[in-house]
């Protein structure tokens, strides 16, 4: 059951790019960030749901008593889009990831998407790829056979002439 959860591990190239962002701070902070930044997209005249990327991000330790967590999601931002509100415009730039789809996270996400993130994690390291704090792991929300899936990336060392 686990195997036909996750797709294999394949190593990709994030370009760099513009992106908008929210940060969230609830019981469902990625449900609340996507409502903002979709309510920010809409009045800023972007039409469908651009490609975007999310994490979890810490919350304080009286957030966590009130079972409250935090989410930052991304936007990729067209040229000449403006911030407004609680949305800023930041450069990330890009690199090279190890990325695993997790198949239908939703039908149980506290079981399915640590998980994922736990085999990720675990072939990154397994194959010498760790690269702590070079960039931010994300996640991005993608259409699957039957509703969503989520794609998991975890960064990676950038290949070098000597290996």
């Amino acid at each position: 059951m686990i195997k036909e959860r996750f797709s294999d591990v394949t190593l990709v190239e994030l370009p760099p790019m513009r992106v908008a962002r929210f940060r969230a701070v609830s019981r469902a902070p990625e449900d609340d960030a996507m409502k903002g930044l979709t309510q920010w997209a809409t009045g800023a005249g972007l039409r469908g749901l651009p490609r975007n990327f999310g994490f979890d991000c810490e919350v304080t330790p009286e957030q966590a008593a009130d079972g409250l967590r935090s989410y930052e999601l991304w936007f990729v931002a067209p040229p000449g889009i403006m911030p407004a509100g609680p949305v800023n415009l930041i450069d990330f730039p890009g690199g090279r990831f190890a990325a695993m789809t997790v198949y239908h996270p939703f039908d149980d996400p506290f079981r399915w998407i640590p998980t994922g993130w736990n085999a990720l994690h675990e072939w990154v390291i397994s194959h010498g790829q760790e690269q702590p704090g070079a960039t931010q792991c994300l996640e991005e929300l993608v259409a699957g056979d039957e509703g969503s899936d989520l794609v998991l990336y975890h960064p990676v060392k950038e290949k070098t002439a000597h290996g």
